[in-house]
């Protein structure tokens, strides 16, 4: 009887224990831009669109800048933005730097506050996030996708539940008309990430359970039997 008792106990014991096992999952995620555009330091309050024009054009200068809601988003491990290549000018390749950005969204999505030195400014310098060769000219359709690195990574994971956004310039002595993404009008930047989902129960919780309940049912029958003898 001890034997067929320890058993059941071992059993019951080993049944909770696949009934609580969780496995962690992972997902790839894509999250468009709930904000982009960019800001000069030189000319005016009209950018109420979402071109995002990085460089030099027209002797006006810009910064590019996209925002991403991060409200259902924890535990990314790689983060690429895509973009659209629509048109470039100037040399064969621009060098194109990403960056953190300390403006706030809110402030950031007021584009019709153009010029402002200080934010356009903000958007090409601080927290390098990755700094890619691009060719100028290209198929206007292309999709570009640029893998931004580990700081950008520790920053997406601190700012998970809020917004996140990240600037653009292109660096190096730019001439006049030497510029990516001109024209870039009606195509959302995406953010795609590898992120851990929540914990979700293994198939063996419905079986633990189930081996839990049918072992106290097996020794509630077993006591009432040596209790009649």
């Amino acid at each position: 009887m001890k034997n067929c008792y320890r058993l059941a106990i071992t059993a019951a014991i080993v049944g909770f224990g696949l009934g609580t096992l969780n496995v962690a999952q992972a997902a790839t995620v894509s999250l468009s831009s709930s904000n982009q555009g960019w800001w000069s330091k030189d000319t005016g309050n009209y950018n109420q669109n979402d071109n995002y024009i990085t460089g030099n054009s027209n002797a006006n200068a810009y910064h590019s800048f996209f925002t991403f809601d991060l409200s259902a988003l924890a535990g990314v491990s790689t983060a690429t933005l895509q973009v659209k290549r629509f048109n470039g000018s100037g040399n064969p390749t621009n060098t194109l730097g990403f960056f953190d950005v300390s403006t706030s969204a809110d402030v950031l999505s007021q584009k019709f506050n153009n010029p402002n030195n200080s934010i356009y400014n903000d958007l090409g310098s601080g927290k390098n996030y990755g700094t890619f060769n691009v060719s100028t000219l290209g198929n206007s359709d292309e999709i570009l996708s640029f893998i931004l690195n580990s700081d950008a990574i520790a920053d997406i994971n601190a700012r998970s539940g809020q917004f996140f956004s990240i600037g653009g310039a292109l660096l190096g002595d730019l001439g006049e008309e030497q510029y990516l993404f001109g024209y870039s009008l009606d195509s959302s930047a995406k953010l795609v990430v590898d992120t851990d989902l929540a914990t979700v129960p293994e198939p063996g919780t419905l079986s633990g359970a189930a081996l839990v309940g049918i072992t106290g049912l097996w020794l509630k029958r077993k006591r009432k039997a040596f209790q009649a003898v």
